[in-house]
C-alpha cells in the first residue's frame, strides 16, 4: 500500500478578499504567507481559489514557467498577450507555458462564483516563445489525463489526472514516482485516510484504493 502524508484544511494557508478565497498546498503566492511553503519537485504551487462573481485579478506578467488551470465549477475568463477573451468551463484546462514572458489575468465574468485550480510546474527547459493550449475533459466518469501529453505539454516530468470516484478505484503509483492527490469533491477515503473536499496527501509509490462519490485531481511526478 502507497504511504499517505495527508495535508487537512486547518495545515494549508488561505488567503480571504472581498473577491476571492485562495488555499494554497505548497508555495503561496498571494496573501499574507506568499512565498511560504515548500515545492514537490517541479510541483511549485497547487492554489484552489474561488472567484466572486464580476472579479479578477490584475494583469500580471510571468516567466519561465508551465501554468495549468483547472476549471471546477462555474466559468473561468481569461485576458491577456494571448487567448485573450477566451473561457474555460467545469472540467476544462488551460495550459500556459509562459517560456520568455506573457501576461494575463485569470477572473470571473459572471454572475456565480468560480472554483478553479491552478498549478504551477517549474519547466526543465526554458525560453522560447509563449504557448497556450486547451483541453476539454468528457462528461464520463473515469481517470481523464488533464496534461501531460503531446496535446497539454508540460516542460517538466509531469502528468495531471482527472480522477471521478463512483464507489471503489486503485490508484497505482509506479515505482520510482511520487504525486499529490487532492480531493475536488469529497470525502474520499484514501487508504486509511480520509480527505475532505479541498484537502489533500502526498502519496509514495504502490497503491492506494479511493472509496467515495466524488473526484479528485491527481498529479504525478519522478520520486
Amino acid at each position: 500500500m502507497a504511504p499517505i502524508h495527508p495535508r487537512p484544511l486547518a495545515s494549508l494557508p488561505t488567503t480571504t478578499l472581498p473577491w476571492l478565497t485562495l488555499r494554497d498546498h505548497f508555495v503561496a503566492t498571494v496573501g499574507p504567507s506568499a512565498g511560504q511553503g515548500k515545492p514537490l519537485g517541479p510541483l511549485l504551487v497547487l492554489a484552489d481559489a474561488t472567484f466572486s462573481p464580476r472579479s479578477r485579478f490584475p494583469l500580471h506578467p510571468h516567466r519561465d514557467m508551465e501554468i495549468l488551470s483547472v476549471v471546477l465549477e462555474g466559468d473561468m475568463s481569461h485576458h491577456g498577450d494571448g487567448a485573450n477573451g477566451s473561457v474555460v468551463r467545469p472540467r476544462g484546462a488551460q495550459l500556459i507555458s509562459s517560456r520568455d514572458g506573457m501576461r494575463h489575468a485569470e477572473g470571473n465574468d459572471t454572475d456565480a462564483n468560480t472554483r478553479m485550480l491552478q498549478i504551477w510546474f517549474e519547466p526543465v527547459t526554458r525560453g522560447g516563445a509563449p504557448a497556450y493550449f486547451y483541453r476539454q475533459l468528457p462528461d464520463e466518469a473515469g481517470q481523464h489525463l488533464v496534461a501531460g501529453d503531446e496535446g497539454m505539454p508540460l516542460r517538466c516530468d509531469a502528468r495531471v489526472w482527472w480522477v471521478d470516484v463512483k464507489g471503489r478505484r486503485t490508484l497505482e503509483i509506479a515505482t520510482g514516482r511520487r504525486g499529490y492527490l487532492l480531493a475536488i469533491a469529497g470525502p474520499l477515503q484514501v487508504g486509511a485516510a480520509t480527505l475532505a473536499t479541498g484537502e489533500g496527501a502526498r502519496l509514495e509509490r504502490g497503491e492506494v484504493t479511493l472509496e467515495g462519490q466524488g473526484a479528485a485531481l491527481w498529479v504525478d511526478l519522478a520520486g
